[in-house]
């Protein structure tokens, strides 16, 4: 009967999606459905923002920072999303809650659905994908058999109307800040072979039309591929980065002592692309 019932909530669902996902006062209500995708292996769902709803807001239902959502949607580093914009925003897979799930209640969750992509199998979603019983998939979809064509629609399981729970919140920060934390580890390590220098003085957002992110400066003493430790005194975060080469003579303007990649202004909350900075540096 739970089943029948349930199946039969999905189905209409399917088929009354609104034009955006929750309201003003909730970001998620169970009346939502949400698409799942996957981007290299991570988990996104798709978000339709909704009147009244924020970049601040979002960021905080789903368990992150709103540079954490900036950064899966250049679009909107230059602007703030308006109503029926859809954003990407990535989710644990631990928040996927499964059909059956403990305490059920209709009204605590909103139906996934995932669209499957050409030469995918059941299997391969299921166990690969989403670590869900293949006999489930097969019963919540009423897959006859073990065909799929691309773009056909699947319940895959809920996620919470309250959010990502604090318990399996993933992300801390800027998604790059794992990777200067790697880069700090490098630092301390080859530290013990080197010696370290301080430097203070201008900093500047680098001149380019690339919009990649990566934790990268121009630096004139620290040879290539080192590691340098960069900290905005104003609110002491330090950000660590690679070496790339050396500051282009006549390029920047006098007194300038490091380059660096707009991830990295962001990353230290500058907001200037000229700015004061403390270095530490290997040589």
């Amino acid at each position: 009967m739970k089943f029948c019932l349930i199946f039969s909530v999905v189905l209409l669902l399917f088929q009354t999606t609104s034009g955006q996902t929750g309201n003003r006062d909730q970001y998620l209500t169970f009346q939502d459905t949400l698409e799942l995708v996957f981007v290299a292996e991570r988990p996104f769902i798709k978000h339709i923002m909704s009147p009244g709803q924020t970049l601040y807001g979002l960021a905080r239902f789903y368990g992150l920072e709103p540079d954490e959502i900036i950064f899966y949607n250049q679009q909107y580093k230059e602007t703030l999303p308006f109503a029926l914009d859809t954003l990407m925003v990535p989710v644990p897979k631990k928040s996927i809650l499964p059909y059956h799930y403990e305490d059920y209640a209709r009204w605590k969750g909103a139906p996934l659905i995932y669209r499957a992509q050409k030469g995918e199998t059941q299997y391969q979603i299921s166990q690969r994908r989403l670590g869900i019983p293949i006999d489930s998939l097969k019963v919540y979809n009423n897959l006859r058999d073990d065909n799929l064509t691309p773009g056909q629609t699947l319940f895959i399981g809920w996620l919470s109307t309250k959010g990502i729970p604090d318990s399996i919140r993933q992300f801390t920060g800027h998604p790059l800040w794992s990777i200067s934390h790697n880069y700090r580890s490098q630092f301390i390590k080859a530290r013990k072979e080197a010696k370290e220098l301080e430097q203070q003085g201008y900093g500047n957002k680098i001149i380019t039309g690339s919009t990649s992110e990566e934790l990268v400066v121009l630096h004139n003493e620290a040879p290539p591929n080192s590691i340098i430790a960069l900290k905005n005194p104003l609110n002491n975060r330090v950000v660590f980065a690679r070496v790339i080469g050396p500051i282009p003579p006549g390029t920047y303007p006098v007194g300038t002592v490091v380059v660096t990649s707009s991830t990295i202004t962001r990353m230290l909350a500058v907001i200037d692309n000229r700015f004061f900075v403390r270095l530490k540096y290997l040589n």
